[in-house]
């Protein structure tokens, strides 16, 4: 009888779960960088489909500069950077060489993106919606 109270005891109290503090990335539990805001940095940002490359953010937070990794093209846009709560940014551009709208949930917490880009192949097709996930961290 004690046996089984013994084991009975072990599944009714499991360790408790690893935590991840908010000052570690999830993925390699090594300090993460926590912006209060966007403005003067630049950024990278990795893809799992698609080209990544680099964001730029004036200082004032009007605008970004894109430059693509695969190509070297740069673009400059107006941004809206929304923050969603500490770490967590919602940023919104639109590529002025194809005229995609690029909309990103950067997530310096965990080092995460999730967006979307909008976009059409020619000026009478319509509106194509495509999803990305990636990864996202400051460079500077």
């Amino acid at each position: 009888m004690s046996i089984a109270l013994a084991a009975t005891g072990c599944v009714a109290d499991p360790p408790a779960a690893h935590k991840v503090s908010r000052t570690q990335t999830a993925e390699g539990l090594g300090p993460a960088v926590i912006p209060s805001d966007l403005h003067g940095k630049t950024v990278q940002l990795t893809y799992e489909s698609g080209s990544g490359g680099t964001a730029t953010f004036a200082d004032d937070g009007r605008s970004l500069t894109y430059v693509a990794a695969d190509t070297g093209r740069r673009t400059t846009s107006p941004v809206a950077i929304e923050p969603v709560e500490t770490g967590i940014f919602l940023v919104t551009w639109t590529d002025d060489g194809n005229g995609a709208v690029i909309s990103q949930v950067q997530d310096y917490r965990t080092g995460r993106l999730q967006g979307t880009w909008t976009q059409r192949a020619d000026a009478s097709a319509p509106y194509a919606i495509e999803s990305r996930t990636g990864s996202v961290h400051l460079t500077d």
